[in-house]
């Protein structure tokens, strides 16, 4: 019998290189045949009873690939109480293998056909954020804001589909582009520092009514803009616009915008809500003569800071207040 042992584990040291080939195999070929489309109702059952029944989510197909630990879904659905009937064609997350050994959170999020545009989603723990961390510790010896790096980029938002999503009446049209590099505290409990990139390409705006809460309601006339770009800076709870161009030299109304403005995002119950506080805006348009005839009733309002030149109208204004909310002081931008 011992003989019979000794043959056989020898038997199996010298053909130890096939029959891990043959397990691998095995592994690899259940794996594959796993019908793990079926885990959906399993899926959207843990995730609804993980965020407080706050987020349904269905798929069609589902890929998981064990050596990096990334999921992949197809034909995903998604539901929210604020968000309703969002589709997106393949939704990927891969979690940093070095944030999860650290025990903290972190990865990649890809969202393909996300409102016919792509989204990415970048969560690292940030190594310079830590010193600002430890900075803070000695100041306040019983808090810690454990703080990451976010990187987001939105490539060909359709802004029609996303007017739908945000229950907004203004039927705009265009493709929104959006980049954003910052450090934040997840919880919010401090602000994030950072830079932040929008663009709008192609956008239209039909004849519409829009009620504003400053300057009450405004009849805004047709605006066809070949850009729209925004970059600037998030940085101790305000947002500064360095660039700000509305439309092309060769748009029938175009100018630039500066300034500055409030903006905090607050924790709601893990729902995170932004703030707009106070803001001081610079504004320098020029408009055509065909575009003042067909906008001169919502331009009325802009006369006093109006100059005539050779190719159109100018208006230069300043637009600011304490708080938004709170009726702006227009005046004249020198």
């Amino acid at each position: 019998m011992m003989n019979y042992i000794i043959k056989s584990v020898r038997f199996l040291f010298s053909h130890i290189g096939k029959v891990g080939l043959g397990l691998l195999l095995i592994f690899v070929f259940l794996f594959l045949l796993f019908p793990f489309s079926d885990l959906n109702d399993l899926v959207s059952m843990q995730i609804s009873k993980l965020t407080q029944n706050k987020v349904f989510l269905q798929f069609e197909d589902l890929h998981l690939n064990p050596f990096t630990a990334s999921v992949e879904m197809g034909k995903v659905f998604v539901e929210t109480s604020q968000l309703s009937n969002l589709s997106i064609e393949e939704l990927s997350l891969s979690p940093s293998l070095t944030s999860a050994i650290q025990g903290k959170p972190g990865g990649t999020i890809k969202a393909f056909g996300f409102l016919k545009g792509d989204v990415q989603i970048t969560l690292t723990p940030s190594s310079a954020a830590s010193k600002s961390s430890s900075k803070n510790e000695t100041k306040d010896s019983g808090t810690k804001a454990e703080k990451y790096t976010l990187e987001a980029k939105a490539q060909n938002i359709n802004l029609k589909d996303l007017k739908e999503m945000a229950g907004l009446s203004l039927p705009i049209k265009g493709q929104l582009n959006f980049t954003t590099q910052a450090v934040a505290d997840i919880s919010f409990q401090e602000q994030p520092e950072g830079e932040i990139s929008i663009t709008i390409n192609n956008f239209e705006l039909p004849p519409s009514s829009l009620s504003l809460a400053d300057l009450g309601r405004v009849n805004l006339p047709e605006i066809k803009l070949g850009l729209i770009e925004l970059k600037g800076k998030l940085s101790n709870g305000k947002l500064l616009i360095e660039t700000g161009k509305i439309g092309t030299t060769k748009d029938e109304f175009y100018g630039d915008i500066k300034g500055d403005m409030g903006l905090t995002l607050q924790n709601d119950g893990g729902q995170i809500v932004p703030m707009i506080g106070a803001y001081n805006i610079s504004v320098e348009l020029k408009a055509t003569a065909a575009f003042k005839e067909r906008a001169k009733f919502f331009l009325t309002f802009l006369d006093g800071y109006k100059k005539e030149v050779s190719d159109g109208t100018q208006y230069n204004l300043r637009i600011q207040a304490s708080a938004m909310g709170m009726p702006p002081q227009i005046t004249p931008l020198q």
